[in-house]
Parts: structure tokens; sequence; C-alpha cells
């Protein structure tokens, strides 16, 4: 039962890393294409028409409220468009926009805009709001923000498709098969141990990610670069050459090819998968299972000699196999045994 909970432990941990790993990636991008705001101007060109989006963007409220770019600006010379507007921002510039503000009758100006799905929208909202042009903007607002629930769950479903296509490339560039990790784990009880041991270290001494989806709205490229070069040349690079992650250490087989490549193409695509429920999922799952198995002080031998040496005894270090990791292991999980009948014979 533990054996079966610290390979699992062990593969959630590699999933999470990962994931954190696909998470920065995706901040990047979303950073670099501009993910938001072009989600942003896709609404709006649902909700006025390609004719009438165009005037508003233009409205110079709106072209105020573009943000510089931070990272290639030398590539971008035009603001970028605001990732979110208020709804009172959004209702504003559109009467504005559009003359219905009060200096006429809203009923007529919005008789003089041309046929299509604006004219259609804003008529109904006019007569819903009984001619009253603070209950006409109300109304505006209202169905801003029900098109704007709607276009925030169209986001994530589009930034979960996005996650998908970066956890299928991290899966095929580092080689991560959950299957051969799977098989790694299973074979070799001092890596699934240590796994385990550094998946309860790194739940209790660093914070729950950020959902995905929240991470992207505003984009730090430059917290995403940082946290890009410790993901990978800290922590996934302790775990790489033990689990067999990464080609380098890729044994190819010498027949039966075919299946081989099958089998590597379906570790692949669980990855993929696995790594588009976000990081954030596989953090609360790990915090479980660690809370589950316990503390790895409470398995130690209780006494105090035995304790002592524990604790000074080096922890194993994740690099090459035949490095010395499985020895090391071992002289930690074998010197209690040695001190007991030393101190039997000291006792008598």
């Amino acid at each position: 039962m533990l054996n079966l909970l610290s390979i699992v432990i062990g593969i959630v941990f590699v999933l999470l890393l990962f994931s954190l790993l696909a998470t920065t990636v995706m901040e990047m991008i979303a950073g670099l294409l501009t993910l938001r705001g072009k989600s942003l101007l896709n609404v709006f060109k649902s909700m006025l028409g390609d004719e009438q989006v165009q005037a508003f963007t233009n409205h110079v409220y709106f072209k105020q409220m573009g943000e510089k770019a931070s990272f290639l600006r030398f590539l971008r010379k035009n603001p970028l468009p605001p990732s979110y507007i208020r709804p009172g921002t959004f209702s504003g510039i559109l009467m504005d926009t559009f003359g219905v503000n009060g200096d006429e009758d809203p009923g007529a100006a919005i008789e003089k805009l041309p046929d299509g799905r604006l004219k259609e929208v804003l008529r109904y909202l006019y007569r819903e709001s009984g001619g009253d042009l603070i209950a006409f903007r109300k109304k505006v607002e209202e169905w801003y923000n029900e098109v704007m629930e709607r276009a925030s769950e169209w986001y994530v479903s589009n930034v979960r498709s996005w996650l998908m296509g970066v956890g299928f490339v991290i899966a095929v560039v580092f080689n991560v098969d959950v299957i051969g990790i799977y098989t790694n784990l299973s074979a070799n009880a001092a890596l699934r141990d240590y796994l385990a041991d550094a998946a309860t270290q790194f739940v209790e001494t660093q914070p729950a990610p950020q959902v995905v989806d929240s991470v992207v709205i505003n984009p730090d490229l430059y917290g995403a670069k940082a946290r890009f070069d410790t993901l990978l040349n800290e922590n996934i690079a302790a775990i790489r050459s033990p689990l067999g992650i990464g080609w380098e250490n890729t044994q190819w087989p010498a027949e039966d090819k075919g299946r081989w490549w099958m089998y590597k193409l379906l570790g692949w695509i669980t990855t993929a998968l696995a790594i588009s429920l976000g990081a954030k999922f596989w953090y609360d799952l790990l915090k479980q299972l660690v809370n589950f198995r316990g503390s790895p002080q409470a398995s130690k031998p209780a006494t105090g000699t035995a304790d002592n040496t524990s604790a000074a005894a080096p922890a194993p270090i994740l690099t090459k196999p035949g490095s010395g990791l499985f020895e090391s292991t071992g002289r930690r999980s074998a010197s209690p045994k040695k001190q007991n009948p030393e101190e039997e014979e000291a006792k008598g």
C-alpha cells in the first residue's frame, strides 16, 4: 500500500512540475500574443458587428486604456488592446460613439444606426428600459456583463486548448512519458521514496499555484522568464536522469520498434492531457496524497541515536544513474540497523 502510494505521489509530483512549466510557457505566450486583449476585441465584434467595432475601438477613451508593450516593444509601435474594461466604461464609450447620450432622443439616435445586430439589440434594450436614458444605460451594462460571462468561459476553454498543445510539445521535447516514469518508480524503491519525500517538502514550502486562466489574464513576461529558469535548471534538472526523462538516457529498442513508439506516443498524450488540467489541480491532489502518507519524520525510529544518525546523513542527490543515489539511500536506511546492536552491547 505504501509503495503504491509513493509511486502515485512521485508521478503526481512530476506532473506538477511540468504543469508549472507549461503554465509559465503559456503565460509567456499569452503576453507575446496578447491573447486576452484579442479575446476582448472578438467579444466586441460579436456584440457590435465588424463595422461598428472599428468606430468603438477608435474612441479616444478606449485608445487611452491601451497597454504599452513591456516586451519586444520595438516590434510593437501601437498600444496593445486592454485586457478588460468595466461595464460602465463600455456603456459610456458605446453611447458616446453612436450618439445615444441624451443630446437628442435616444430612440431616434438608435434608428440612425445602420441595420445590423447592434441596432436590433439596442432597440430591444431601449424598449425594456421604458424610454428612460439611465435605465437604458443600465440595461446596456447588464448586456455587457452577460456576454462577458460567456466570453470568459470561452476564453478558459481556449486557454485549455493552448495548454494541451503546449503540454504535448513539452512531453515530446523532454520525453516525459508517464508510462516510463511509472515503470522506473515501480522498480526502484530508493527513487520513489526520495521523490515522495521531495514532494512532501515541495508542498510544505511552496505556495499553491494560481489557476492558469487567471495567470494569463495579466501575464508578467519577465517574472515568467525567471520562473521558467528556476523550474528548468533546479526542480526539473534534479529528476531528469534518474527517471529517464529526456532523450540522452533513452534506451532505443533493437526490435519491435513499432510497439515501443506506440507506448511512447500514448505516454506523451497522457502527459499532455494531465498537464492541461493545470498545476493547481496537481498541487491540490499532491497535498492530499502527502497528508495521507504522513510526515516522513513520523516513520523514523524513535530512538534518539537513530534520529541523530538519520539527521546527519546527507540526502541523496538525483544525478545520473550509478552516481551514488542508490548507494547513499541504502546507507541511510541501513545505518539505524547497525546502531542498535552496538547500543545493546554498550548497555550490557
